[in-house]
């Protein structure tokens, strides 16, 4: 961990655990500008609580309120996605326009207490604070204060795996809002990065989804008694699978809920809480508690845990003959904290009992998760057939195109830790439990960055991901397999912002039949229009022949369309 209050990127310092060799002090440079833009500028979550959901259930047990009101937010990915780029090798105006992308819809930071930031470290205070998201600033400023004083070593013993009743409870919260505290954290750790990791913990104390607690406990708990034998983690998923309770626990509902007053999205009916834990928790747990992680065996279970998550998402499940492959929105995740793995595991302020509860308590969430979107079939066979839309592709090459996707870094993040996924597998690739071989890793990679609609997305409202893979409703929309293989093109684009322009050439694909309102339309979840307000913004777009192109009649023609409605010509 760097000993700065602020943020410092530099090729050989801060280079990432999975990085390119062409990093240049430019991009560090501009990286370090941007992180320290969006801590000053933006919140952590980009909408209200009121505004996606996750109504009340009022349950309780053992006399303990186990969900008051329920919460539900959609992240900032900004942090994310901007130290993926950096460590990726994308050049600093690429960086620097997809922030500015992703900077359209996100809140403005709040106010610093600095009175309220001294009294957290009363522990009374400290805990009436949790949960509530105006304390997010003041959580990042006691956590960073307190990392400044004591070490990051003690601090993240003392509030998050010490095992005392404050850590068990922030242990649990890292895994609230759909992992994204854990991703936060594991961020702060790999790029040495003091206040990225003030901010994880922060992110983790105001989330409240409780119903996390009740089933990290639960499963804690049973797994003690060590009634039945350890198994895998892909073994279990193999289990989760055949068990008929957990296989139906939950629907492609929660992904296409709507409000009937806007008519738009929201989670007022959560996927864990209301499906998952309500219909199948006793069986849930009954697996989970099998998954025990040994210290002699940690390094191989790190490793395991890795390849499992490369199999919930980027390998078997989400290729379902006969469409196009598509990836899970949920269970990218699983993916993208897999990494965290190894970072745990490598941490030398973390005592080897501490790295296996920490490997625990992750595969158990990716249980949980991969029965919530339907425990989809594998399929081995229909991903290496997958006909990639450009020839010869290396993992540079794959790189090189997830930097220029425009989203707000789910594409990216989780192709580069399917790299890393392959790099920690290799040792056990002899082995029945990896499930994911090591030729199978760059074919996924290249069907990630193939799958991604050309069209970017709007304001949160993403255009690459299905929701619910194991559901045949998933797939309705998305196409069917064809022959032809796209040729490609490039856009170059001049995005207008508060009068300002700046370019950048983007490598384009056309989406085999995902034209027009069938790209716009087929992987529908988050709101483009958060607020009820965009802004004015133009995107120029100039189409230039790359093989001779696929639609000649655009060539050399320049487009001016409202920001985020860009495709492909």
């Amino acid at each position: 961990m760097l000993p700065i209050a602020g943020f410092h990127i530099d090729p050989v310092d801060t280079p990432g655990l999975l990085h390119v060799d062409h990093l240049t002090q430019e991009s560090a440079r501009e990286t370090t500008k941007l992180l320290e833009e969006n801590n000053a500028r933006y919140h952590i979550f980009t909408t209200t609580e009121d505004d996606k959901g996750v109504g009340p259930s009022n349950k309780t047990e053992a006399n303990r309120v186990i969900d008051s009101d329920g919460q539900v937010y959609l992240h900032n990915h900004i942090v994310h996605h901007t130290l993926t780029l950096w460590a990726l090798g994308a050049k600093p105006e690429t960086i620097r326009l997809h922030q500015e992308r992703n900077g359209q819809y996100q809140r403005q930071a709040m106010v610093i207490q600095s009175n309220l930031v001294e009294d957290m470290s009363i522990p009374s205070v400290f805990k009436r604070c949790l949960g509530r998201e105006e304390n997010f600033r003041n959580f990042e400023r006691f956590f960073l204060k307190e990392i400044n004083e004591k070490g990051y070593g003690p601090t993240l013993q003392k509030y998050l795996i010490g095992g005392d009743e404050v850590a068990n409870d922030m242990l649990c919260r890292i895994y609230h809002g759909y992992v994204h505290g854990l991703i936060h954290i594991g961020l702060g750790l790999e790029f040495k990065q003091p206040l990225v990791l003030a901010e994880g913990l922060a992110q983790s104390a105001v989330h409240r989804d409780m119903w996390y607690h009740e089933y990290l406990e639960a499963a804690e708990e049973k797994a003690i008694k060590a009634e039945e034998p350890a198994l895998p983690l892909s073994t279990l998923i193999d289990m989760e699978r055949i068990n008929v309770a957990i296989r139906n626990c939950s629907s492609v509902y929660f992904h296409r809920q709507t409000r009937p007053g806007s008519g738009r999205w929201a989670m007022d009916l959560e996927i864990a809480r209301d499906g998952v834990l309500k219909n199948a928790k006793a069986e849930l747990v009954t697996l989970a508690a099998r998954y025990r992680v040994s210290p002699p065996n940690l390094k191989q279970a790190v490793a395991e845990l890795t390849n499992t998550a490369g199999q919930l998402l980027n390998l078997s499940p989400f290729f379902r003959p006969p469409h196009e492959c598509a990836f899970d929105f949920f269970l990218l995740h699983t993916i993208t904290t897999s990494i965290n793995a190894t970072i745990f595991g490598n941490e030398p302020t973390f005592t080897t009992a501490q790295k296996c509860r920490l490997l625990e308590y992750t595969g158990r969430c990716y249980l949980m998760t991969y029965a919530g979107m339907g425990a989809p079939e594998p399929n081995f066979e229909w991903l290496l057939s997958h006909p990639s839309k450009m020839p010869n592709q290396s993992w540079d090459t794959v790189f090189d195109r997830a930097c220029y996707h425009e989203d707000d870094g789910h594409m990216c993040k989780m192709i580069r830790v399917m790299k890393h996924a392959q790099n920690v597998s290799k040792p056990y690739n002899h082995l029945p439990e990896f499930k994911v071989k090591q030729e199978m890793f760059l074919p996924a990679a290249i069907a990630a960055i193939d799958s991604g609609s050309r069209q970017p997305m709007e304001w949160t409202k993403h255009f690459d991901f299905i929701r619910g893979a194991g559901y045949p409703e998933a797939w309705e929309r998305v196409p069917l397999r064809s022959a032809r293989v796209p040729e490609k093109t490039h856009v170059t684009s001049n995005v207008v912002t508060n009068g300002e322009e700046k370019t950048s050439s983007v490598p384009v694909n056309e989406d085999n039949e995902r034209n027009g309102e069938a790209t716009s339309d087929h992987r529908k979840t988050e709101d483009a229009d958060v607020n009820g307000e965009k802004p004015n913004d133009t995107i120029n777009i100039k189409v230039e022949a790359v093989n001779g192109g696929t639609k000649p009649e655009a060539v050399g023609k320049l487009f001016q369309l409202p920001l985020g409605t860009a495709k492909a010509f």
